[in-house]
């Protein structure tokens, strides 16, 4: 998924999160599957994002995702299952990638922003430099 927008780059973590991290021990005692989600809202400026795991199913985690971003503009950007779920910002426009370990989930976010520009064409002015940032990711337990 992308959603494009050049925009400075301002993080907000929810402490709602948090909460739903507590919330996980009882359901991961019951042996089923774990839902987690990230929500995205447009600041005009920024970005501001809610991570959410340990739901007994998807509706829920993105449901819980979408009311601790807090804005009328929140979506779900990434959905995971038993595994971990991120989002990459590159100039503004932001890429999911979701994987069985946290590194891998980083490692799909940034794949799918692209390769980085040629050092050799960014010297000569052919092209621009980029990076690309891990800004919001979480696993399940």
């Amino acid at each position: 998924m992308i959603l494009s927008r050049k925009a400075a780059l301002g993080v907000a973590v929810c402490a709602g999160a948090l909460l739903a991290s507590t919330a996980g021990t009882a359901e991961a005692a019951y042996g089923g599957d774990l839902y987690g989600s990230i929500a995205v809202a447009d600041r005009g400026d920024s970005w501001h994002y809610a991570v959410v795991w340990n739901h007994p199913d998807q509706g829920a985690a993105d449901a819980d995702a979408l009311q601790t971003c807090g804005f009328a503009n929140c979506i779900v950007q990434v959905r995971f299952m038993n595994g971990c779920g991120a989002v990459a910002d590159r100039d503004g426009r932001l890429y999911a990638g979701v994987g069985r370990s946290l590194v891998a989930a980083e490692n799909a976010a940034r794949a799918a922003s692209g390769p980085d520009p040629n050092p050799l064409l960014v010297g000569l002015g052919s092209a621009e430099p980029s990076s690309v940032d891990i800004v919001a990711s979480g696993c399940t337990d």
